[in-house]
């Protein structure tokens, strides 16, 4: 039975790859690029829409965000519209195994095979429930990397906890390797960052352990990690594009961070290489991408606002005891309610706040069912004037911009969302040395059907990309390793 993993690794870019490609420095993605087919998928989102949680939609339904609908991560699901790949396997009879994926909770319970939502999900829940303990793990470790600002409780002791993982699939090897980094770490001898790197290959460890126990026909896996590093330093990786330039102390402690976190995906490349079967089709996607931040504005980057308290914020607006909170990712909250007038008078309170005069808006809010998102608006002007007051108009309540707000990362926001995205396709069905060049993220998940010999719903209207499939014909007179090729086929076959 044909069976595909999609490796999801949020924003890595072909700006960064192919040097270190071209250095031997990524040895299992040279492999998987010699063995298949390459592409750069363009986001189709702009502007404000241009965000993870909007774009790897887009992948997984294979439907433009005027058509799903999302607007911020963790939104209710049922505000979420049209199937995503999962859903049109699991539908077909045929067995899934999702971990990590975003905007993947809550875990559909009616399935052959596992489930662990995204680590930014709402709850703990995962199918089978068995796997609860891994989203604990994942959870906590989220919500407590956030320097302000984190509420995430264990339901269990740290000893009780590795227990469980390490009965879920956790490796003695990996425990050693997590040792390691704290002793060196203790030290001087390890960076801190480092620690960001943990996550994917403790996690990596479970789905391993779940893939090869259920062989699931279409299988994801999630890693943030890249996204993470590039976002925090890019300026220590590469200080040309930056107006203002890192100091020697910046680049001696950040310098390695980027390339550091590709290394560690390619090492996941590697053990997914190793684990996949013959008829199992590899498919590498980031569905988005970034560049260097750089603007006159925010000449070196720029830094991230962040709310203290969100308990405080509750009361500011009237809301203490009337939603739930939860921080996703950083620095956004998310507020649940259970009554829409509550709801309504606190998205009010959110919109008329400011600080300092009421054109400076105070927050950024975003509306979806009984959710709010909300987030401090980071186009304030920098450094945050301490001082200033901040405003509720519809409560009355008052407090300084310091006791509500904090900038406290060691380095400021430096990479930025760039929507042309990588792509990497290996598999029986794949022919080798195939560059599709530019293609659409709306094409992936007809392709990723086709790899599956499923029939892809009548709603995606993006191309197969059938240049990458070794039974591909090209039609005369257009190159037939580019995705122009594919659309042009499947013009004339309609």
């Amino acid at each position: 039975m044909k069976k595909l993993i999609l490796v999801e690794m949020n924003e890595i870019t072909w700006r960064l790859v192919d040097p270190l490609l071209a250095k031997g420095e990524l040895p299992h993605f040279a492999r998987l690029i010699a063995r298949g087919a390459r592409a750069a998928p363009v986001a189709e989102e702009e502007g404000a829409d241009l965000d993870p949680w909007v774009s790897w939609t887009t992948v997984y339904t294979g439907r433009k965000v005027s058509e799903h609908g999302v607007k911020f991560l963790e939104q209710p699901p049922e505000t979420v519209k049209g199937p995503r790949l999962w859903d049109i396997v699991a539908d077909a009879g045929k067995p899934v195994g999702i971990f990590g994926s975003i905007m993947s909770w809550p875990p559909r319970k009616d399935v052959e095979g596992f489930w662990v939502p995204g680590t930014f999900s709402p709850g703990y829940e995962t199918f089978p429930a068995s796997l609860e303990p891994i989203q604990e793990l994942n959870l906590t470790y989220t919500r407590e990397h956030m320097p302000v600002g984190g509420d995430v409780r264990r339901r269990m002791g740290k000893l009780e906890l590795v227990l469980k993982l390490k009965a879920l699939g956790l490796r003695v090897a990996t425990l050693a390797r997590i040792a390691g980094f704290f002793a060196r770490r203790a030290t001087g001898a390890a960076q801190a960052w480092e620690k960001v790197s943990m996550q994917p290959l403790i996690n990596f460890d479970f789905f391993e352990r779940l893939w090869r126990k259920h062989r699931p026909v279409f299988a994801t896996f999630h890693t943030n990690h890249v996204a993470h590093y590039q976002h925090r330093y890019w300026r220590a990786t590469d200080p040309a594009p930056f107006l203002e330039k890192p100091d020697a102390e910046e680049v001696r402690k950040y310098g390695g961070a980027i390339r550091f976190g590709y290394r560690v995906a390619d090492e996941l490349l590697g053990r997914i290489m190793a684990m996949a079967d013959a008829d199992t089709t590899i498919v590498v996607a980031s569905a988005l991408a970034q560049q260097p931040y750089v603007t006159e504005e925010f000449r070196g980057g720029r830094s991230v606002i962040r709310m203290r308290d969100i308990h405080a914020v509750l009361d500011l607006i009237g809301a203490t005891g009337r939603c739930r909170a939860y921080s996703v990712m950083a620095p956004q909250w998310n507020l649940e309610f259970d009554d829409a007038q509550v709801q309504q008078a606190a998205e009010l309170a959110l919109q008329q706040a400011y600080v300092g005069t009421p054109e400076h808006r105070l927050f950024a809010c975003a509306s979806a069912g009984n959710t709010l998102c909300i987030n401090i608006r980071q186009k304030l002007p920098r450094p945050i004037d301490g001082a200033a007051e901040c405003v509720f108009p519809t409560t009355g309540k008052r407090i300084r911009m310091d006791a509500l707000c904090a900038e406290k990362d060691p380095t400021p926001k430096q990479g930025h969302h760039d929507r042309t995205g990588l792509l990497i396709m290996a598999g029986p069905d794949i022919a080798a040395g195939v560059d599709l060049g530019a293609c659409s993220t709306l094409d992936l998940a007809p392709t990723m059907l086709k790899a599956l010999q499923l029939d892809a719903p009548a709603h995606m209207t993006g191309y197969v990309l059938s240049a990458a499939f070794k039974d591909h014909v090209a039609s005369p007179g257009i190159p037939a390793g580019h995705a122009s090729a594919a659309r042009a086929t499947v013009d004339e076959a309609a």
